[in-house]
């Protein structure tokens, strides 16, 4: 249901709705403003209704709708009381409803995956102290605004002490952050994910991949700089997820797991969506304050070959060129994230700019068991050890559960 018009010209000391509304007198003076028709100053303001403002005529570009009401009071509040700091904060939480500050609420919202609060905290804090609170799909957004600057932080941290944010769970749990793009932009919904150790898993690959994986997999591991390249690649089934998985357990105290799931559109013609996911919580910080943010953020594009492929270019635009400004270009600069990208490809048929020194962090083949390999973990799990040919994860467990594993033709020339 939409009110309102698209853009609607509003003097500035007319109301949004009928009577005193929500929006009376948003800015009262001004020392000088300069505008088209000529000098305006504040003696030259007039309150009645179409009287000349220092201000002249302030023009609101917005489109309301009920869901999103509370957006606009808000904004409406805060010029209503000139307050002067506001913050935008977000983060993943347990909680399931917004019961604790409802007895300070001016008005909510409901929806069927949506809780809204606007609540005045003067009696908790000053006045003129107010939030939008709203909560939904894991997480929890507020809009702070007070009139002094260490209010707002006080603010925060209040609604933190409420709203306890996820962490990892004894039960061996993380969350974990889906981001895909839709009408209105980024969205995300956040989720606790099971996970296994790598400790559980390591043998689970071939002897070198074991090895690559163990010194990534280790909760000690040290970033060599923003913005850096993780590069998985290997056949379907040789335990990439897997991986994934464990690595988000080994890391969960220093990195947070952000999955895009449509990383097509993530690196395709809505840049927006990138600036959006990758500035997600710090784009009101300053630089100094984002070197040194508590965690990073490893960023999960998985199965993106068409993005990586050597005519990438030709076949998805400009996704390789964002992705490379993004992993060690201007892009990057300045941001705690790691971007692991995975892919069936083989090496030889990616970008040679994709796997360049310097670029990646780590780089990991997910190869096959040798035929060898394959019947050592056959036996070590209580199968059948006659096994003469390579094979994937995948195909040994199928193995185990009964299921026959098509031979693959030999490739190459080999001694009779």
């Amino acid at each position: 249901m939409r009110i309102g018009d698209r853009a609607r010209g509003i003097e500035h000391n007319q109301a949004l709705t009928s009577g005193r509304g929500w929006v009376r007198g948003l800015l009262k003076r001004s020392e000088q403003v300069t505008e088209r028709e000529g000098d305006t100053t504040a003696d030259d303001y007039d309150p009645s209704p179409g009287g000349r403002s220092p201000w002249g005529r302030l023009m609101l570009g917005d489109e309301v709708s009920l869901p999103y009401l509370g957006d606009t009071q808000f904004a409406a509040l805060v010029f209503e009381r000139e307050i002067a700091h506001t913050a935008d904060v977000r983060w993943s939480t347990g909680a399931a409803s917004l019961d604790p500050i409802l007895p300070h609420a001016l008005t909510t919202v409901r929806t069927a995956g949506m809780r809204s609060a606007l609540v005045d905290l003067a009696t908790v804090f000053d006045e003129g102290a107010v939030a939008l609170v709203t909560l939904g799909r894991g997480s929890l957004h507020a809009r702070i605004a007070a009139r002094e600057q260490a209010l707002v932080g006080d603010i925060e941290g209040w609604l933190r002490d409420t709203f306890a944010e996820l962490e990892p769970s004894e039960r061996r749990e993380v969350p974990v952050r889906f981001w895909t793009c839709g009408s209105h932009g980024a969205s995300s919904v956040t989720r606790m994910i099971d996970v296994p150790g790598f400790e559980a898993i390591k043998l689970n690959y071939p002897p070198l991949v074991r090895e690559r994986l163990g010194g990534l997999s280790t909760p000690d591991y040290e970033p060599p700089a923003s913005g850096q390249l993780v590069l998985w690649y290997g056949p379907p089934g040789t335990g990439k997820t897997y991986a994934l998985r464990a690595l988000g357990w080994e890391w969960r105290r220093w990195c947070e797991l952000h999955y895009v799931i449509d990383p097509d559109v993530f690196f395709g013609q809505r840049a927006d969506y990138m600036v959006d996911v990758l500035l997600e919580g710090d784009d009101h910080f300053g630089l100094d304050q984002l070197e040194d943010s508590d965690k990073w953020r490893l960023l999960v594009l998985e199965d993106t070959g068409e993005l990586l492929a050597a005519d990438a270019k030709e076949r998805t635009g400009q996704g390789l060129s964002r992705l490379l400004n993004l992993v060690d270009g201007i892009v990057g600069q300045g941001l705690r994230v790691l971007v692991l990208v995975t892919t069936n490809e083989p090496i030889g048929r990616l970008h040679p700019a994709v796997a360049r020194p310097g670029r990646c962090a780590a780089r990991v083949e997910f190869a096959r068991f040798s035929a060898t390999e394959a019947r050592d973990w056959l036996a070590a799990h209580g199968g059948e050890a006659a096994h003469n040919q390579s094979a994937t994860l995948a195909e040994l467990f199928a193995h185990l559960a009964g299921e026959q594993i098509e031979s693959r033709p030999q490739v190459g020339f080999r001694a009779r």
